[in-house]
């Protein structure tokens, strides 16, 4: 009988470093400092995968969402750090789905028919949350750079309920 290799999805984790370099390169082109915050929270993210630690995989996506946070703050257009967010937060969601299905499943499992599941429902809600994000903002932020700070955070923590 083979012993069962408790450790995340490769699948999953190719899935998740994709978010997240996406989620990088989202920061980088606005604010070189987004991009490296974002890079930081990328270095995390893997670490938690390498060593399937959901606390390291959790601090990494925040790290991620701060970077993105931080390109907001300094001025960068609301698409821009709305898909930086999203992509931060899908890059956590795939990447503790890893480590789910490796702890449940094992590594040799062929679960990427279920990935492919999770995946493309973690990104059309992701999706949806971001544009009715965009359109508020398009229909509040009349000049109010504070109101569109607090309603592009009301809706990162909006996407982070709706992907649990």
């Amino acid at each position: 009988m083979t012993e069962i290799t408790r450790e995340p999805s490769r699948f999953g984790i190719a899935v998740a470093a994709g978010f997240a370099l996406l989620s990088v390169a989202t920061t980088a082109v606005v604010a070189t400092a987004g991009g490296a915050i974002s890079g930081l929270g990328l270095v995390v993210l893997l670490a938690g995968l390498a060593v399937a630690s959901r606390r390291l995989i959790t601090n990494g996506g925040g790290i991620l969402l701060l970077g993105a946070l931080y390109v907001g703050y300094t001025g960068a257009p609301p698409l821009l750090v709305l898909v930086g967010a999203l992509t931060g937060v899908l890059a956590w969601d795939a990447a503790s789905n890893a480590v789910s299905v490796g702890e449940q499943l094992g590594k040799e499992t062929d679960t990427m028919r279920g990935e492919v599941v999770h995946v493309v429902s973690s990104v059309l809600v992701g999706s949806l949350a971001v544009a009715v994000g965009y359109a508020v903002y398009l229909a509040a932020a009349g000049g109010q750079p504070i109101a569109s700070v607090f309603l592009l955070v009301v809706g990162a923590v909006a996407l982070v309920n709706a992907l649990r």
